[in-house]
């Protein structure tokens, strides 16, 4: 009896017991932890991928784009290219009215109303990526613009002396607006014509002393770091407000000013602006 009362008393039995009831709380609690911390994590992770996959395939499309030259109007080259948007949407908007550029100088307007040069544009949850102009701009949710691939239509160069040459080439994306959201989407590009929209086709290569560039676009930002970057390279000075040297820019709503002066008082600016059209649609 005594040995029995000794085994009634005992607490030898509960330290099994306690301890697989510790075990199970830290292995639940490490559970929950994994998916209230871990699994997004992951999730954004898996996401980022996503993203730099599309940038990735906007720069083989803003490549393939670019090779669309001719010879014959109507006539030209094609390329299809595939991009993985990873269950996002892609959409060709042509002739988007939100999306415009207009090239003003000394005689006037180079297009006889602001080209709607429209955009390509592919949104990942909030994010997006788009080509625009020869550009792939990336934007993510609620972020400011970005452009990860600058258009190789575009450029500023200093010329003799003091001078600066602007070359300036549109891509004008038309056709009918299309829509395919899924894994991989094909968008299909066609040469359609050059040079159609400008006003008059001799003054848009010539010699001029002020340049005023207009662009209306949801990355207005990007853009006007862009040509900030591309002028301050050639050699002119930002200004604060208008001035007959340098270059000034100022944004109001989603339409970004660039004026451009040159590097001192009178100095000639050579301006070149050429239009390509581009036929775009996606399946």
């Amino acid at each position: 009896m005594k040995h029995s009362r000794r085994f009634v008393n005992a607490e030898d039995a509960v330290s099994p017991v306690v301890g697989m009831i510790l075990i199970l709380g830290i292995a639940t609690a490490m559970i929950a932890t994994i998916y209230a911390v871990g699994i997004p994590v992951i999730d954004a992770a898996r996401h980022t991928v996503h993203v730099q996959s599309i940038q990735n395939h906007m720069g083989i499309l803003q490549s393939d784009i670019a090779d669309l030259k001719g010879p014959l109007q109507g006539a030209g080259p094609s390329r299809r290219t595939a991009i993985q948007v990873g269950g996002g949407a892609i959409t060709v908007m042509p002739d988007a009215p939100t999306t415009s550029i207009q090239v003003s100088f000394d005689n006037g307007d180079v297009f006889g109303a602001p080209l709607t040069v429209g955009n390509i544009e592919c949104i990942l949850r909030d994010d997006s990526v788009v080509f625009e102009n020869g550009a792939v701009i990336v934007r993510f949710a609620h972020g400011t613009p970005i452009m990860t691939s600058q258009p190789d239509n575009m450029f500023i160069t200093p010329a003799d002396g003091t001078n600066i040459s602007i070359h300036l080439r549109m891509v004008n994306l038309t056709g009918p607006l299309s829509s395919v959201s899924g894994d991989i989407v094909s968008v299909d590009s066609r040469f359609v014509g050059f040079d159609e929209n400008i006003q008059n086709p001799p003054v848009a290569s010539a010699l001029n002393k002020d340049v005023t560039i207009t662009i209306t676009s949801e990355y207005h930002q990007a853009w006007a770091r862009f040509f900030e970057d591309e002028l301050t390279r050639a050699g002119l000075t930002k200004r604060a407000s208008p001035d007959n040297t340098g270059f000034y820019i100022h944004t109001t709503g989603n339409v970004v000013t660039i004026e451009i002066y040159g590097k001192t008082a009178g100095d000639d600016i050579y301006l070149s602006v050429h239009e390509t059209i581009i036929e775009s649609s996606v399946s």
